[in-house]
């Protein structure tokens, strides 16, 4: 719905969809078994979900719509003609632009299925590509090949949806500077808007973490992660991907709207096991487990396990830093007009890590300087 006026508050929604056909080695994310038996009673859930927080966003203006995993295409286009249906016959006001994104493996796609998903109003697609070399696929745990994903990224343009991010990792156990340049040539002449570029993190709860000890003498020396870095930033550039945040890359007016939200502070509501949510101040999460998120459901009750109610200056702090992730930084005026003064406490802190070298004052903006960039966790870290 359009045309409430412009008093709305921008809002975005996050949908979990947990369904894989296998997890990643490296991955921490919650995920189920790509069971059939177990979609139904879990697409009925997140309706119901739904309908329970439609009275928290009447005087909102909902701006982009994400659909992550685990893998979303293990449903059907006639799951998401379900869930957008509902979202478009509650009555909540939907920006006429609204960015509607659905993650995608490779190995799911089809001219015909993407046909189908851009009917809907689909009108962004992540692909998780992570390589384009076959050894480290592999080593990743990935059923896709390369030539699989260059395949995907035609047909989803060719289904007629123009607006095509992908997800690359590096710093990569076995990965040299020419196996990752390998990765880099096989970009050109791609209909790519956006690209997000990741370092592998040994994350708890992962295969990967449990295997440290066999795999971190195997990673990139530090040198040469640098320069694959630099490499890509300069691939990424030439190909019109301008860096933007830390870890994403867009062409002109095509930065990725909902994760912007995340990194400015709108307001998002999650749904389904797991997901998290931003709301007037607080934070929650939904329990990561499937049997109890339906139970909850099923009762009325809203799934979370975790809530916290940050107080103004951590909340204050927190969102700096978050901020900072972008590459354009912080505007002073703006952000103190918004959530305050800072204490004299957070004014020294951002001395000290100016005076490191780690971000910079230019023309009422504070912005991470190249070896900020670098060293982010622990400028983050300094500030909160």
């Amino acid at each position: 719905m359009i045309g409430r006026g412009d008093c709305l508050r921008d809002v975005s929604l996050y949908f979990h969809i947990p369904f894989c056909s296998k997890k990643c080695p490296y991955c921490h994310f919650f995920v189920l078994p790509n069971d059939d038996k177990l979609k139904e009673p879990f697409l009925a859930s997140l309706l119901k979900e739904w309908e329970m927080r439609t009275g928290q966003l009447l005087n909102r203006r909902i701006v982009s719509i994400y659909f992550g995993g685990g893998t979303p295409t293990k449903l059907n286009p006639s799951h998401y003609f379900l869930l957008l249906d509902a979202i478009r016959t509650s009555g909540i006001e939907i920006a006429s632009d609204c960015e509607i994104t659905l993650e995608a493996n490779p190995e799911d796609v089809s001219f015909e299925r993407m046909q189908e998903f851009a009917s809907l109003g689909i009108n962004r697609v992540s692909l998780g590509v992570q390589s384009l070399t076959e050894g480290e696929l592999f080593l990743l745990g990935r059923s896709h090949t390369t030539h699989r994903s260059l395949s995907a990224i035609q047909e989803v343009y060719q289904a007629g949806i123009h607006n095509i991010s992908i997800d690359l990792m590096f710093e990569l156990p076995h990965q040299t500077l020419t196996s990752w340049l390998k990765s880099l040539h096989a970009l050109a002449d791609l209909p790519l808007t956006h690209l997000s570029l990741y370092n592998l993190t040994f994350e708890p709860q992962t295969v990967f973490y449990k295997k440290q000890k066999e795999l971190l003498p195997q990673l990139p020396p530090d040198e040469e992660r640098l320069k694959m870095l630099e490499v890509a930033v300069e691939t990424f550039g030439a190909l019109g991907l301008k860096r933007y945040e830390i870890s994403a890359f867009a062409k002109p007016g095509m930065h990725s709207r909902h994760n912007t939200g995340y990194w400015t502070g709108r307001e998002f509501l999650g749904f389904g096991p797991s997901a998290f949510s931003y709301w007037e101040g607080s934070r929650f999460s939904n329990v990561a487990h499937f049997s109890k998120y339906l139970d909850a459901i099923g009762q009325s009750r809203f799934p979370i396990d975790f809530e916290e109610k940050l107080d103004p200056m951590r909340s204050q702090k927190e969102l700096l830093a978050i901020a900072l992730r972008l590459v354009d930084g912080v505007d002073l005026k703006a952000f103190r007009e918004r959530y305050g003064a800072f204490s004299s406490s957070l004014e020294q802190s951002l001395e000290r890590i100016v005076k490191k070298g780690w971000l910079y004052r230019d023309e009422g903006n504070l912005k991470l300087t190249g070896s900020g960039q670098l060293f982010y966790d622990t400028v983050a870290s300094e500030i909160i």
